[in-house]
């Protein structure tokens, strides 16, 4: 009997090229207020830019496919008698930018509304998101159960964290979420009252994650098979002991300086991106991303010496 194979190798040469081409991209050189209600250990992974599992071909689709359904909904919001969103800094023509931690902190806006039918008068942060079928199903039901304020915080963790800090440094009192099927075949909204001490929570742990460099946040779970870790692509970091990437993030000579610039204090110098991702020969890991216990350290001979158990280890590069 023959096999029949219905793979194509044209689409899958294209998968393939467009994998390579987000890899190349490589990541954030800030902490992401979009990402502050995920793990805390994740975002400080990521901050540390420490190499994780890439994503495949059909995940950056969804992303695509997210920011189009983005455009379309604002588009859409803009065709309301009296409602104007701004999605783009007057000054600059680029996306509404907030930042905090001497700039190593950042967000950027979908946009602000003025002129929402149900509030006129209040301007509201913009948010959109692009889900899937169930997802958006979730969010129906909550906004049933717990009302129209409630939702998001019952929702996600993630968009809302990023919403509170957008209305924190915006000086805005409201939020308005958009919530789109994808395409845009189906939207519905919330508004979200402002929650200082919620917004003032996630900022204190960004500052935690960029400043506190001889310490990293507990794991959201200690189980790695709890959905949110086994999904994670720190995983094999985070649960199984895999070493992370070496550079100058990973490093306890780097330190974080103002404006979102780097300092090396080994070589007393300032680190642009590519030297941070780069790393060099005198690299040695932050205790805190180390799997044990510190015996010693030898700043002269740049070495520091763990316990593991019975078994003792020496970081010295290699």
């Amino acid at each position: 009997m023959v096999e029949l194979n219905f793979k194509d190798p044209t689409l899958e040469a294209a998968d393939r090229a467009i994998e390579k081409r987000e890899a190349s991209r490589g990541s954030r050189q800030y902490l992401g207020m979009s990402s502050s209600g995920d793990c805390p250990r994740k975002q400080a992974y990521r901050h540390s830019l420490i190499e994780a599992a890439p994503f495949e071909a059909l995940t950056l689709y969804n992303f695509e496919d997210g920011h189009r359904t983005e455009d379309l909904v604002i588009e859409r919001l803009r065709m309301a008698p009296d409602v104007t969103v701004i999605d783009r800094d007057p000054d600059s023509g680029k996306q509404i930018e907030v930042e905090d931690h001497e700039g190593h902190s950042l967000g950027h806006l979908d946009g602000e509304v003025f002129g929402l039918h149900q509030a006129p008068k209040t301007p509201h942060v913009l948010e959109v998101k692009c889900v899937s079928d169930k997802r958006f199903a979730e969010f129906e039901k909550l906004k049933a159960k717990e009302g129209e304020k409630n939702t998001l915080r019952a929702w996600s963790e993630t968009y809302y964290a990023q919403h509170q800090l957008y209305m924190l440094y915006r000086g805005r009192t409201r939020g308005y979420l958009v919530v789109a099927s994808a395409g845009g075949r189906r939207w519905t909204s919330v508004r979200t009252d402002f929650n200082r001490e919620a917004a003032e929570f996630y900022v204190e742990r960004a500052r935690q994650i960029i400043f506190e460099r001889d310490r990293v946040p507990d794991r959201i779970s200690e189980n790695p098979n709890f959905y949110m870790c086994r999904w994670c692509e720190y995983s094999d970091v985070c649960h199984e002991g895999k070493p992370p990437t070496r550079n100058c993030r990973t490093c306890v000579w780097s330190k974080p300086v103002a404006h979102g610039a780097w300092h090396c204090q080994r070589h007393d110098y300032g680190l642009d991106f590519s030297k941070q991702n780069a790393g060099c020969a005198d690299q040695r890991y932050r205790p805190a991303l180390v799997s044990g216990e510190v015996v010693s350290i030898d700043d002269a001979a740049n070495t520091i010496s763990y316990r593991r158990g019975d078994e003792e280890w020496t970081d010295d590069g290699a």
